[in-house]
């Protein structure tokens, strides 16, 4: 059986390696993601003709195609010692800065994730000697994602006046009317803040690479897998691709929260309380009140 490494161990063990070395890394990475991009794109360009959601699939092409050529663009301009910056994100997932902007490695699709990585390894590891930067090998291949829940985020009180509240260290609190289904409301208090705080340390990232946030365009929409959520970011076409299933079933909670999710990103306390959180953190039929 071939042996399956981790992308982000990899990337880790090289984080303070020689600069020459990152930039192969980097460029094989982009390299990679071009490849992929290209391929959703003529992918969903052919399904357009067999399915209804003809629309939305020559939308998403476009834009993979326009992430695709930028990254062909970038890649290009990579040469020995352009800066490079290595960081696993709160999803688990590898994310290079180069010289200044910041680019989530993945691949458009999330089952493919782990031989989209294994690519970028193989690449990598034929350009430079790795055995050193390489950990044991993972029994089975790597999820797509790894959601981060913060379960030890979040902190409960209650009261007579206020009835029970899970709030968090950065200010935010969800108010509940009553004790009843609390197990439920713990289990989706903790999950809605776990991919908060995954959604503020992503858009956080884009921030620093220059993209400008339109914070009353911030949506939430399907993606282009089950599995994830695309995030537009202003009307420039900016968006993200995250894991983000609680959220996008909770489309009323995400306006209330934006004055504290910005707050968040530009590393401000913000202190908001969210009445009536039993109606807005519950699933699609299935009230916690």
């Amino acid at each position: 059986m071939t042996p399956v490494y981790r992308l982000n161990s990899l990337a880790a063990n090289l984080a303070d390696g020689p600069a020459p070395l990152l930039a192969d890394l980097a460029r094989v990475a982009l390299e990679e993601m071009v490849t992929a991009y290209d391929e959703e794109a003529t992918r969903a360009r052919r399904d357009r003709r067999h399915r209804a959601q003809r629309g939305e699939l020559w939308r998403w092409a476009t834009a993979v195609e326009k992430l695709a050529a930028d990254y062909a663009a970038l890649a290009q301009t990579i040469l020995p010692d352009t800066p490079i910056e290595i960081s696993i994100g709160p999803d688990n997932g590898l994310y290079l800065i180069v010289d200044g902007r910041p680019v989530a490695v993945s691949s458009p699709r999330l089952r493919e994730q782990a031989a989209f990585e294994q690519r970028i390894i193989a690449r990598f590891c034929e350009l430079d000697l790795c055995d050193d930067l390489l950990d044991e090998p993972a029994a089975s291949s790597p999820p797509a994602y790894v959601p981060a829940l913060g379960a030890d985020t979040t902190r409960w009180s209650f009261s007579q006046q206020a009835g029970p509240v899970c709030g968090t260290d950065d200010g935010l609190e969800f108010q509940f009317l009553n004790m009843e289904n609390l197990g439920p409301k713990r289990e989706a208090c903790t999950r809605v803040v776990g991919e908060l705080n995954t959604l503020a340390a992503a858009i956080a990232l884009q921030v620093a690479g220059g993209i400008r946030v339109d914070w009353n365009a911030l949506a939430i929409g399907r993606g282009a897998q089950a599995e994830e959520q695309t995030v537009i970011l202003n009307g420039e076409g900016d968006f993200l691709r995250l894991a983000l299933p609680a959220l996008a079933e909770r489309g009323a909670l995400l306006a209330i929260v934006r004055p504290w999710l910005a707050a968040k990103v530009s590393g401000q306390r913000y202190p908001l309380v969210v009445l009536n959180a039993g109606q807005l953190l519950a699933p699609p039929g299935r009230p916690l009140e």
